[in-house]
C-alpha cells in the first residue's frame, strides 16, 4: 500500500487533486449494497469525478460502482465465469482503468460491454535515475517479498557451489527483520525508504511474475509484470527472472533485460556474469522514462478527454 500512496500524492500534487476520505464504515455498505443487490448512492450522483485506485477487481456491486467514480484496477485475478459478476459491479462507472495489458486484451476478446482502458503500473518520479546515478552495492543479491520456488531451488544450488556468495534475506520468525547469508543482522526493514536503500545495495534481484510456478490457482493464470520490476532497475540491479511471455512482459519488455530462466545452467550463467559486471544505468534511465508515474498521469488526462469526462466541473 505505500507505493499506492506514492501515486496518491503525486497525482494529487500533479492534478491539483484534493484527497477524498473513505469512509471507515466502507465495508459494512458495501456489504448490505452486495445483499440487496441495489446500490442506493447512485440515486445521488456527483458533479464531481472521483479517481480511486482498486487493489482487487470487484464481483459484487458497492457504493463505488457511480458515474462519478473513475476506478483503476491493480491486479485482475478472475475467471471467465466472474466476468458477468465484474461487469455488474462496474456498470455505472464511466470507463474502467485496467493495469494489466493481459487483462485487458482477455476482456476485449470476451466482449467486455464497459469502456476499459489500459493504464500501467508504474514508478513514481521520486524514483528517477540518469545515465550517471551510481549505488553502492555491500550484496551480491536481495530476496524479498514474494519468492519464485523455482529461482529459489537454483539459488540454493549456486550457493552451494559458490562459497563466496553474500545474500540477504527475511527471517523466517520475525517479519521484516533481515539477514545476511554470513549471519550478520542488518534490521528490522519495515519503511518504504528501508526497503528501497536495501534493494539499492544489492547487485541482483530475483524476479518472477506472479502466475507461474505455483501461483496460477491464485491468479487465475494471469501473469502481470508487477511494479517491483521497476524498482529494481531503478536501484540499479542486475535482474535474473522467470516469467510467462505475454502482453504484459512484452508491454514491460522484460526480454530486453532479462532473459526467462528454464534451467539451472541458465541461472548459473547470468549470476556469474551479473556478479562481475555494472549495469547499463544508461539503459535503465533511458527505458523508465516511459514508466514513471508522471507518464500515467498523462495518460490519465488523454483518457478523460478521449471520453469527454471532465475532471474538474
Amino acid at each position: 500500500m505505500d507505493l499506492v500512496y506514492e501515486w496518491e500524492d503525486q497525482f494529487h500534487k500533479e492534478l491539483d487533486a484534493p484527497f477524498i476520505d473513505i469512509h471507515k464504515y466502507d465495508r459494512y455498505i458495501n456489504k448490505m449494497i452486495s445483499i440487496i443487490n441495489w446500490n442506493i448512492f447512485s440515486l445521488f450522483p456527483s458533479s464531481t469525478l472521483e479517481f480511486l485506485w482498486q487493489i482487487d477487481a470487484q464481483t459484487k456491486n458497492n457504493r463505488h460502482n457511480r458515474s462519478n467514480i473513475l476506478p483503476a484496477i491493480i491486479d485482475f485475478h478472475l475467471s471467465q465465469d466472474k466476468l458477468n459478476n465484474f461487469y455488474h459491479a462496474y456498470s455505472n462507472n464511466p470507463c474502467i482503468l485496467i493495469s494489466n495489458l493481459e487483462v485487458f486484451n482477455f476482456l476485449k476478446n470476451n466482449s467486455c460491454p464497459r469502456i476499459i482502458h489500459h493504464f500501467p503500473l508504474s514508478l513514481p518520479d521520486k524514483y528517477k535515475i540518469t545515465p550517471t546515478t551510481k549505488f553502492e552495492k555491500e550484496y551480491d543479491l536481495l530476496l524479498v517479498g514474494r519468492t519464485n520456488p523455482v529461482l529459489n531451488d537454483y539459488l540454493k544450488k549456486y550457493i552451494e557451489k559458490h562459497k563466496d556468495f553474500t545474500y540477504v534475506y527475511e527471517s523466517k520468525k520475525i517479519i521484516l527483520d533481515y539477514y545476511t547469508s554470513k549471519g550478520k543482522y542488518i534490521g528490522q526493514i519495515n519503511t518504504r525508504k528501508g526497503y528501497i536503500d536495501l534493494i539499492r545495495k544489492s547487485k541482483i534481484a530475483l524476479y518472477s511474475t506472479p502466475g507461474i510456478d505455483g501461483g496460477e490457482s491464485r491468479t487465475k493464470g494471469f501473469n502481470q509484470v508487477t511494479p517491483k520490476f521497476l524498482e529494481f532497475l531503478a536501484s540499479g540491479c542486475h535482474v535474473i527472472a522467470r516469467y510467462k511471455q505475454n502482453p504484459d512482459t512484452d508491454y514491460y519488455q522484460l526480454e530486453k533485460f532479462c532473459s526467462n530462466i528454464n534451467t539451472y545452467d541458465e541461472f548459473e550463467r547470468e549470476m556469474d556474469k551479473a556478479r562481475n559486471s555494472k549495469v547499463d544505468m544508461k539503459k535503465y534511465s533511458e527505458y523508465l522514462e516511459d514508466h514513471y508515474t508522471s507518464k500515467r498521469i498523462e495518460l490519465f488526462k488523454t483518457i478523460l478527454k478521449e471520453e469527454n469526462i471532465a475532471w474538474k466541473k
